[in-house]
C-alpha cells in the first residue's frame, strides 16, 4: 500500500479514539503495540488506555498472566481508580488467555459482540505463561489485519523488551499499524500491508 492509499485509509476512517497516552489519538479499529522495558513503563501506558476507556464509557478487555493481573489492580487502587468496582460491574473483564489462536480470536470477537464500544489491553507475556511458540503467537497478531476492519474498538498489545526475543518483537512491529515506544506513538515503519 502506497503512503498515499495508507492516508486515504486512515482519513476515511472519521471516528478517531483517544489512546490515554500523550494526548495520541488513533482511528477507530486501531490494532497497536506497546514495547516496554519494566512493568513501571508497561502500567505508564495500560493504566491511563484502560481509564480513558473507562472515562469514554467503553467495555475493557485486559489479557495478562496472573501475576501480572495482581500487580495491574494492586497499581490501578494505588492511583486512586476504583477497580474493583470496575470488575464487579463488568466494566472490566480480566482474563489470562485461551490456549489458541482460534479460542483467543473467539473470545474477543464474542467479548466484542456484547458491547457497543471496547478496548482491548494484551500484555503478551500470558502467552509465553501458556507456553505459546512464536509461530503461534504470530497466527494470532495476524488475525485483526486478515479480518474486515473492526468498529467500536482498540486493540493495544504489550511486549515486554527482556522477556521477547528481538525476532518476536519484529514480528510485532510487522503486524501492528502503530507502535508505542518511551511515550511515542508512531506509525510503524515494518506495518505488513496485507
Amino acid at each position: 500500500m502506497s503512503d498515499l492509499e495508507e492516508f486515504l485509509h486512515d482519513s476515511q476512517n472519521h471516528s478517531w479514539k483517544s489512546v490515554g497516552v500523550g494526548g495520541h489519538k488513533v482511528p477507530d479499529g486501531s490494532h497497536m503495540t506497546h514495547f516496554y522495558s519494566g512493568k513501571n513503563e508497561a502500567f505508564a501506558v495500560s493504566i491511563p488506555y484502560l481509564v480513558e476507556g473507562i472515562v469514554r464509557g467503553e467495555a475493557l478487555l485486559t489479557v495478562v498472566p496472573p501475576e501480572r493481573r495482581r500487580e495491574l489492580i494492586e497499581e490501578m487502587g494505588r492511583q486512586g481508580h476504583p477497580v474493583e468496582s470496575w470488575l464487579k460491574s463488568g466494566r472490566l473483564t480480566v482474563s489470562t488467555g485461551m490456549g489458541s489462536p482460534e479460542e483467543m480470536i473467539r473470545y474477543l470477537a464474542e467479548f466484542a459482540s456484547k458491547t457497543n464500544e471496547y478496548r482491548v489491553l494484551g500484555d503478551m507475556l500470558w502467552t509465553v505463561r501458556k507456553a505459546w511458540k512464536p509461530d503461534t503467537l504470530s497466527a494470532l497478531e495476524q488475525a485483526p489485519s486478515l479480518m474486515p476492519p473492526m468498529e467500536n474498538g482498540l486493540l493495544l498489545c504489550q511486549y515486554s523488551l527482556e522477556d521477547f526475543t528481538g525476532a518476536t518483537i519484529m514480528m510485532a512491529a510487522e503486524w501492528h499499524r502503530q507502535t508505542i515506544y518511551k511515550g511515542r506513538l508512531e506509525k510503524s515503519p515494518y506495518y505488513i500491508h496485507p
